[in-house]
């Protein structure tokens, strides 16, 4: 999707409500220790240098997003968002393209490489547009089983078995107490502030999300539209789900949010 030509186009678009952001995005695969596994991940980095944080972008509402996105991987990805970008979007292995992000609402937006060995790595973010005026935050959910990503890497497999048994759980690529010092993840805030969560599932399973202490208002689900305006402590978040929330704390103290499945707790 070539959108250089159209720059000056898209300039003229610019209004006093209206911002177009200009941003860079690295397609990095690497290596990651989490507690005792090392595992293979994909990413979208804010620069050419490997690191297990996925970018997130902020957008005020109205604003739109020229991204140019550089894929330093040696096999192709692409830059999906789904019912947005989702045709000429494939990035060859050392190339790069630009695209053009021009939100219609506020929300949350998923973006990531469709390609198995992107997608099952990680290769998954978030956009959150408008809602400028509250506390956001961001949880990126990821699980993986440290035995299938060479396979995955490899191109050995190209879906998650059935007999997946995940060992690594994270809420943006950090477990324990590495999240206590995440300020996109880690909430604190006064009662009576209102905060918003933007949450998406870039793991390979379903996830059931329990807040103690709080209910939260379901603003938006992606794969779960029914959800939309229930006022829960518990609901789940199904494999590349994006959803946001709202939480008002009504009273002192600290509180876990958990995730429940099978095998683990994430904090």
């Amino acid at each position: 999707m070539r959108l250089l030509g159209f720059l000056l186009f898209l300039f003229s678009l610019h209004t006093a409500k209206s911002v177009v952001i200009l941003d860079t995005l690295y397609i990095n695969r690497g290596s990651v220790t989490i507690v005792d596994y090392t595992i293979l991940t994909c990413v979208f980095n804010d620069s050419a240098n490997f690191h297990k944080q996925n970018k997130i972008f902020e957008l005020n509402s109205g604003d739109q997003l020229l991204l140019h996105v550089i894929n330093n991987d040696v096999l192709e990805h692409t830059f999906t968002i789904d019912g947005m970008i989702e045709t000429g979007n494939v990035i060859a292995g050392g190339g790069s393209d630009d695209f053009f992000v021009s939100p219609t609402t506020d929300g949350v937006i998923r973006f990531y490489s469709d390609r198995p060995y992107g997608k099952l790595l990680g290769a998954s973010s978030i956009i959150l547009v408008g809602h400028e005026n509250h506390a956001r935050y961001y949880w990126n959910l990821f699980d993986q089983e440290d035995t299938l990503t060479d396979k995955i890497d490899a191109g050995t497999i190209t879906s998650i078995p059935l007999n997946y048994t995940p060992d690594i759980f994270t809420i943006n690529m950090k477990v324990s107490a590495d999240l206590m010092t995440d300020t996109l993840s880690y909430i604190l805030q006064d009662v009576g502030d209102t905060i918003v969560i933007a949450i998406i599932n870039s793991g390979n399973m379903h996830h059931n999300l329990h807040f103690h202490g709080f209910h939260v208002t379901i603003i938006s689900a992606s794969e779960s539209s029914h959800m939309t305006g229930w006022i829960k402590d518990s609901f789940p978040v199904v494999v590349g789900e994006v959803m946001l929330v709202l939480l008002v704390p009504d009273q002192d103290g600290m509180y876990l949010s958990l995730i429940h499945i099978l095998r683990a707790h994430e904090t």
